[in-house]
């Protein structure tokens, strides 16, 4: 006979597997902090000097001791920019590395907001996923996340992320507003393509500690790929799985036409205006 004991020692011991399994970055301190950003994002330790600049040398970021004593607010602001992060998470105010752009109900934000970057960034220098994952009640399920490139390193890129709404995707207000701002990166050739990903890694992501597709955080883009675009062309796709019913899927396609009334839906593969009316009104 199974005993309390015996469980709570067969969940003991499932915790620590998942612990080993999937270990958690250990970041205690301001220079460990610091190492870590690069290194999350595929910057090696004795690489920071010549990616990052700021005087650093190798015998600083080898020690932390050393990177200590040379940390100050100036060289904190400029990672913190660099990869687009909270600088209260470099210095221990928080455990959230990012900020939420929020473009729900406002999607039209989204377009003036890539606008800002692309002046910088230029032309196909960012791009991004749309993922989604499956949840059994109205929870978030939905991300977009964008990634700008920064430099390169060993002919790799080194990107920094930028985290666009959270969404619930069976939502029909969410799905319209998703698929504006689809349409808006497309149009500028910043291609965000769909990918759906496991429960796990969504809410991980979600938490905002961590880096997004890091081999060091754990945190690799993997899972089924869709075409993402195909909200803003394909009626019977855009309307797939909403909630609520004909109800959800009536909403959808009117707020898909008014946001189309307001230039919203012009991805770059045409005018498909005419296949949503038409199933709207069918």
């Amino acid at each position: 006979m199974i005993g309390l004991g015996d469980i709570e020692a067969f969940f003991a011991l499932k915790d620590r597997f998942k612990k080993w399994h999937r270990p958690e970055p250990l970041v205690t301190n301001t220079a460990q902090r610091f190492i870590h950003l690069f290194e999350a994002h595929g910057v090696a330790r004795a690489q920071i000097p010549r990616f990052f600049g700021h005087n650093l040398t190798i015998y600083q970021v080898e020690h932390e001791s050393e990177l200590l004593k040379v940390l100050n607010a100036g060289l904190l602001d400029a990672a913190a920019t660099l990869f687009s992060v909270r600088v209260e998470w470099l210095e221990g105010a928080t455990e959230e590395i990012y900020q939420l752009n929020h473009f729900y109900q406002q999607p039209y934000m989204f377009g003036t907001w890539l606008d800002s970057l692309l002046e910088t960034a230029g032309e196909h220098n960012i791009n991004g996923w749309l993922l989604t994952t499956q949840f059994k009640t109205e929870e978030y399920d939905a991300l977009i996340l964008m990634r700008e490139k920064v430099g390169e390193l060993a002919g790799e890129s080194v990107y920094r992320y930028h985290f666009c709404e959270q969404w619930i995707f069976s939502y029909w207000k969410c799905r319209a507003d998703i698929a504006a701002c689809v349409a808006q990166a497309w149009k500028r050739n910043s291609y965000v393509s769909g990918k759906r990903v496991t429960t796990d890694l969504f809410s991980r992501l979600l938490t905002l500690k961590l880096i997004p597709d890091s081999e060091r955080d754990n945190t690799r883009i993997r899972g089924q790929s869709f075409h993402a675009e195909d909200l803003t062309i394909h009626p019977d796709f855009y309307t797939q799985g909403l909630a609520e019913g004909q109800f959800g899927k009536d909403c959808a396609l009117g707020r898909w036409l008014e946001h189309y009334e307001r230039g919203l839906m012009g991805s770059g593969f045409g005018d498909y205006s005419s296949f949503f009316k038409h199933t709207l009104k069918n």
